[in-house]
C-alpha cells in the first residue's frame, strides 16, 4: 500500500499519512497472522461475513430502508453462507414489513454478487457488472410509483437531482459510465506501481454517485462498489451509517462533495478510519 496523502481531506488537523501508516501496519499484521494460524483464513472469512452484514445494515439505514440491525444481520448471514432466503414465497400483494425484508435480502444478494465477481472470480469492475448488481439490488422493489421492471438494471432516461446538486443529464449517462470504467481501469493499471485502496474506493464511490445513473438505488450502489473495491484490493469491508450521527456525517460529506465539487477527500478519510477499525477487529480475533 502507498498513501496518496494529498487525496485525503481530514475533518481536523489530523495527519492522514500517520493514520494510513497505522492502518497499513494493521493490515500487514492481519496477513501475517492468517498465515501463522491454522484456522486463520476461516476466522477472517467469518469476520468479513459479519462486516458485510453490517455494511448492508448501514447502507440501508442511510436510505431509511430495510430492517433493524439484528434482523438484517440474521438474514445476511444466511445469504452469505449460501443458505436459501425466502424470495419466491413472498406474495405480490406484499405488506410494508415484507418490502423491508426484501430490501435487505436483495441488498445482501447484490453485495454477494459484486464481491464474488470482483474478488473470487477476479473479474474487473464493468458496466455489465454494475447493471447486473443493480438489477439484483432492486428486483421486485418499486421506486415510488415506478415499477421495478422499468428501471431495474437500466440506466435512467429522466433528469434527477438532490438538494442543490443536479446530476448528469440522462442522455450523457451511458457515456459517463463508459468513461468511469475506462478511468477505473487506467487507475488500476497505475496501481500496479502504487496503490492506495482507500482513496481508490472513495473516488469511485463518489464519481458513481455524481453520475447517478439509475432512477433509484444509486446511494446503495455506490457503497456496494466502494466495498467491492476495498475487499478486492485491501481485504477489508467497511460499514458506514449504522447510527444516526454517522449517517448524518456521511450525508454531509456527500452533500459537500456534490454542491462544492470538493471531490472524495473527506470520504476517503472516513473510509480509512473505518478500515483501521475493521483491521483492529480482525487482529484481535486472530
Amino acid at each position: 500500500m502507498d498513501c496518496q496523502r494529498g487525496a485525503y481531506v481530514p475533518p481536523t488537523d489530523k495527519d492522514p499519512k500517520a493514520l494510513f501508516d497505522k492502518t497499513a501496519l494493521l493490515c500487514n499484521t492481519v496477513k501475517q497472522r492468517i498465515n501463522e494460524k491454522e484456522q486463520g483464513l476461516t476466522i477472517v472469512r467469518d469476520a468479513i461475513i459479519h462486516h458485510l452484514s453490517h455494511a448492508v445494515y448501514g447502507s440501508n439505514h442511510i436510505e431509511r430502508v430495510g430492517l433493524g440491525l439484528s434482523e438484517t444481520v440474521s438474514i445476511c448471514n444466511r445469504a452469505f453462507h449460501g443458505e436459501m432466503v425466502d424470495l419466491e414465497d413472498i406474495p405480490d400483494g406484499e405488506s410494508y414489513q415484507i418490502i423491508q425484508r426484501r430490501e435487505v435480502i436483495q441488498h445482501a444478494l447484490a453485495l454477494q454478487h459484486i464481491t464474488t465477481e470482483m474478488v473470487a472470480n477476479r473479474n474487473p469492475l464493468s458496466e455489465v457488472l454494475i447493471l447486473e448488481t443493480h438489477r439484483i439490488l432492486t428486483e421486485k422493489i418499486d421506486a415510488g410509483g415506478t415499477s421495478w421492471k422499468s428501471y431495474s438494471g437500466r440506466y435512467r432516461h429522466i433528469p434527477v437531482s438532490a438538494g442543490a446538486t443536479n446530476f448528469v443529464a440522462p442522455r450523457f449517462v451511458p457515456q459517463k459510465m463508459k468513461e468511469l470504467i475506462e478511468e477505473f481501469n487506467a487507475d488500476i493499471e497505475q496501481a500496479k506501481i502504487s496503490l492506495d485502496p482507500f482513496t481508490l474506493a472513495a473516488k469511485y464511490c463518489n464519481d458513481f454517485v455524481m453520475i447517478h445513473p439509475f432512477i433509484d438505488g444509486n446511494g446503495r450502489m455506490c457503497r456496494l462498489i466502494l466495498n467491492a473495491i476495498l475487499l478486492k484490493y485491501a481485504g477489508v469491508v467497511v460499514s458506514i451509517g449504522e447510527d444516526d450521527q454517522e449517517r448524518q456525517e456521511y450525508l454531509d460529506i456527500q452533500r459537500r462533495a456534490g454542491e462544492q465539487m470538493e471531490g472524495s477527500g473527506e470520504l476517503a478519510f472516513l473510509v480509512l478510519r473505518k478500515a483501521m477499525g475493521r483491521y483492529r477487529t480482525m487482529k484481535k480475533k486472530l
